[in-house]
């Protein structure tokens, strides 16, 4: 296909999305002036007014002036591959690009200036921007496009023809020799959005010096943007999880707002099916506790994300950023009294252009206390007690597939939290440049096919997920298990993971039932029919929890809190208590405190069986006034 087709045919072509009657054409003849990305000089004047007006956007200056203060007299990145790339010196390099030219933008102090451009100057003098790893590279082309257009006219024209230059040879040009299959390209998970949105910015930055070009790498990413917003369908959620949500959903955002601010017009990316509604997703992702249901690759932690500032403008939303609103009081609070904090998002600027200070609606509706996903190659599903408690229970569950971007063997697993503890946890990612030091090379770190050596990771593979398993055999990678609503036998909501697909070679049926009482205890009914074969049936917790042995379960303590675990079923189990703590091989990290409970049986041949394990907490014996729900 020739790449240089108009957007009206770029638009055309990404088919999940609505169509309006006539798509927009984007106007490359009648470029706007610098700057143009994010903010033009009409909103950087309102922004120099808004910051002595609104309460919010003071503090979030005050943060991105003192992130900018501080790097003043600090040498600039040094590009060293300590393990994990350039992604880190590339990602420090923006951030710091971004808060000084900002301050300059928005103060005139020239300090801020000659800093800038020192960082720019240094990244612009390397021989590349590590192409063979190009998260490095997209992540480069943002940070100085945007510096090249936010200090364009304070740049000589011998600053203007370097950076821009760089932009084009070492991102631009570099990204043409990258094939589309297999790779970012055509690809769907982040690395699309954030290589794609990199570039498109840094083709924006530049497109007046080499107008061919840019419109060659706006129109390719347009062609093959809907394969990666095909996440969002079909109503917000993400398969890759929370973390890499806010990676790949930050740079799609990014690319529409360049479009927007450069073109006037959008390519109707926003309106990819389930693109808006995935504002909610992180917020449904995050238990009582604070942490996030952190499946598979995922971290439990969640810093401040100026990317959903975006989506409170953009649909009138306060609610949506009232923990961001929290955290950024508490940065400007500790930049006020001299501490120095480095929990700070490099791109704290964005949420500084994306701040609305007027008034914003709330959700017409409560949120709902359960919530579920039935599409992508994730499906998803989460049970809570009630919205605004830290002593909630709370159920994350998981079906999906193995054979996926930074998807675990965690097909059926959950967490689960009560009286404001974790209880059954998941340990997220493997440190990648620990498991490269330890022999696990990338292309096997990265490689979810059924034999790859990913799944002898502990975190990866099936030993350190809350699941049921057959045999001790890996679960068919390149099959998905379903989930729907399901309520329990007494009404309460719940749902139901098919696991057949996934354990066919093992038994003829599997599933797993969930559901949340209304005294908040939670019933998990596992239930499997065997084959022609007896098999031997394990169920496993994972916990950090302290762990008594009882006659009929175990009891869990942790933080003054307790949890019962009572078996009710006919079948006769061996129960186990094994301490997992410790690394098991050297690309392994250790796990502290960890313990895996399990239960174990033989099912005859031909034999219909099933666990049935009530989740009970400690405070059940003195219940709570309840809170009130969501507003």
């Amino acid at each position: 296909m020739n790449r240089l087709l108009p957007c009206m045919l770029a638009c055309m072509l990404c088919l999940p999305f609505p169509m309006q009657a006539a798509p927009p054409t984007l106007a490359w003849d009648s470029l706007p002036e610098h700057p143009r990305l994010f903010a033009n000089a009409a909103r950087w004047d309102v922004l120099r007014k808004q910051v002595a007006t609104d309460e919010v956007s003071r503090q979030l200056f005050a943060v991105v002036r003192d992130t900018a203060t501080r790097v003043l007299d600090e040498p600039p990145v040094a590009y060293v591959d300590k393990g994990a790339f350039w992604h880190g010196p590339m990602r420090q390099a923006q951030g710091r690009i971004l808060s000084l030219a900002m301050m300059f933008r928005l103060t005139g102090e020239v300090r801020f200036l000659t800093r800038a451009k020192l960082e720019m100057k240094t990244m612009a003098e390397l021989p590349n921007w590590y192409p063979q790893h190009f998260l490095d590279t997209a992540e480069g082309a943002l940070g100085m496009a945007v510096g090249l257009d936010w200090l364009h006219d304070a740049l000589t024209a011998e600053e203007r023809a370097q950076f821009a230059n760089a932009i084009i040879e070492k991102a631009l040009r570099a990204s043409l020799l990258v094939g589309e299959e297999k790779t970012w390209v055509a690809g769907s998970n982040n690395w699309t959005a954030v290589c794609h949105g990199g570039l498109v910015i840094g083709a924006l930055a530049v497109a007046e010096r080499e107008p061919a070009l840019a419109r060659q790498i706006v129109e390719r990413a347009l062609e093959h943007m809907p394969r990666y917003a095909a996440l969002y369908a079909p109503a917000g959620a993400y398969s890759e999880g929370p973390d890499y949500w806010a990676y790949g959903t930050t740079f799609y955002a990014l690319m529409r707002e360049a479009l927007r601010t450069t073109f006037s017009a959008t390519c109707d990316l926003e309106r990819a099916p389930g693109f808006l509604q995935t504002a909610d997703y992180t917020l449904q992702m995050t238990a009582p506790s604070g942490r996030l249901f952190n499946f598979a690759d995922n971290g439990s932690g969640i810093g401040l994300e100026p990317i959903m500032f975006w989506f409170a403008r953009e649909l009138r939303r306060a609610d949506l950023i009232q923990r961001d609103l929290a955290q950024i009081k508490s940065l400007a609070e500790a930049v006020a009294s001299g501490t120095s904090r480095d929990d700070r998002s490099r791109m704290m600027a964005l949420a500084l252009i994306w701040r609305e200070p007027s008034p914003v609606s709330a959700p017409t509706m409560p949120r709902p206390l359960t919530w579920w996903s039935e599409g992508g190659s994730q499906p998803q599903a989460v049970l809570r007690s009630a919205w605004n408690d830290p002593r909630a229970t709370f159920i994350g569950i998981k079906a999906g597939r193995a054979n996926d971007s930074h998807a675990h063997m965690d097909i059926g697993s959950f967490i689960l939290e009560a009286d404001g503890v974790r209880w059954a946890v998941d340990l997220g990612r493997e440190s990648y440049p620990h498991a490269r030091g330890h022999g696990i090379p990338n292309t096997e770190l990265f490689n979810t096919a059924q034999d790859s050596r990913r799944w002898t990771i502990f975190r990866c593979g099936p030993e350190s997920h809350n699941l049921l398993r057959f045999d001790a055999a890996l679960p068919d990678v390149n099959a998905t298990a379903t989930i729907r609503p399901a309520p329990g036998g007494d009404g309460a909501p719940g749902f139901l993971v098919d696991l057949t697909p996934v354990h066919a070679a093992q038994v003829r049926k599997a599933s797993r039932h969930f559901a949340l009482r209304a005294d908040r205890s939670v019933v998990i009914t596992d239930e499997w029919t065997t084959g022609a074969r007896a098999t031997e049936v394990s169920w496993q917790w994972l916990t950090e929890a302290a762990v008594t042995r009882e006659r009929d379960g175990f009891t869990l303590k942790q933080s003054g809190q307790s949890l019962r675990l009572r078996v009710e079923s006919p079948e006769r189990f061996t129960f186990a208590v094994e301490d997992v703590s410790a690394a098991r091989q050297p690309f392994d990290s250790p796990n502290q405190d960890l313990t895996r409970l399990s239960l174990r049986l033989q099912t005859p041949a031909d034999t219909a069986a099933r666990i049935l394990v009530i989740a009970e907490p400690g405070s059940l014996s003195t219940p709570a006034t309840p809170p009130p729900r969501e507003p």
